[in-house]
């Protein structure tokens, strides 16, 4: 449960004695002690932990009681305020959410600074995912190709300008999934920090962007392997042998050769780079 906020609220144990606690125990019994704890329940589930005292009816359904058990606990022995919105709340409980939400809110900022951190990370494996598989030139039980190159040797890939108008994600995405579970008026919140340049928002944003431009990158890519047509490898030739055939085995595909022999090992993405850079050499 540490470093997620999953409605946690302070419970003192010794609340049973407190004075305003004990005078609703005399008058209403245990059953006092019962609605006052499941409303602060209630409260801690809410914007600013208050509720609206015209709803007090839905409470009392909720907790299985009468409107006039309900109504003497929140009305009545000091153990709730009422704002001018007519809002109750518990004076207590803010106080010792507003730790908590202190505490919360540091969290949060000292994980947008290691965010930056996983963030390098994360290019590096993108990175990496780029990086074709590396044969030892002196491994014989790797193929090797007519110009001597491994069926995986690296392709460059070049990113353009074309990126950044082929893949558009809002601002309006971000806040939809960094605001997600949140409550409308956070997401307000954030847009308003947006619009005024701040710069831990707009950190946050770029940093967002930049993932998804990865993402993209990284799924075209994987789409172009496995939609493309590995029966064009028909007639090339791999160490003086002819691909006769090829046959898709899900993330590899088999090679079929002129002399009687096969080869199950190469993956799709070694033989479609490897493709691409024949095709780059006879352009």
């Amino acid at each position: 449960m540490a470093g997620k906020d999953v409605g946690y609220f302070p419970h003192y144990i010794n609340a049973r004695n407190d004075r305003k606690l004990r005078k609703a125990r005399l008058q209403l019994g245990i059953e006092a002690y019962a609605i006052y704890f499941m409303t602060l329940e209630v409260l801690r589930e809410q914007k600013e932990y208050k509720y609206p005292i015209a709803d007090l009816d839905i409470l009392s359904d909720d907790f299985g009681t009468t409107l006039q058990k309900v109504q003497v606990i929140v009305l009545n022995y000091g153990l709730f305020d009422i704002d001018p919105n007519e809002q109750f709340f518990s004076p207590a409980q803010k106080l010792a959410m507003s730790k908590f939400d202190r505490i919360k809110e540091i969290n949060r900022l000292k994980g947008i600074k290691s965010g930056e951190a996983r963030r390098k990370k994360l290019i590096g494996q993108v990175n990496e995912l780029k990086q074709l598989e590396n044969f030892s030139q002196d491994d014989s039980t790797k193929p090797q190709f007519s110009n001597g190159s491994s069926p995986v040797e690296q392709v460059s890939k070049k990113v353009s300008k074309e990126v950044n108008k082929k893949h558009t994600h809002t601002i309006d995405e971000w806040l939809d999934e960094y605001c997600l579970g949140k409550t409308p008026a956070y997401r307000a919140y954030m847009m308003k920090q947006i619009n005024e340049q701040d710069p831990i928002a707009i950190k946050t944003y770029n940093d967002w962007y930049q993932l998804q431009i990865e993402q993209d990158l990284k799924n075209e890519e994987q789409r172009k392997i496995d939609t493309f047509d590995y029966n064009l490898l028909v007639g090339m030739s791999i160490n003086n042998r002819v691909i006769e055939r090829t046959v898709d085995a899900g993330s590899t595909i088999h090679l079929f050769f002129d002399d009687g022999t096969y080869d199950y090992s190469q993956s799709k993405k070694s033989l479609y780079d490897w493709y691409q850079l024949k095709q780059e050499e006879t352009a």
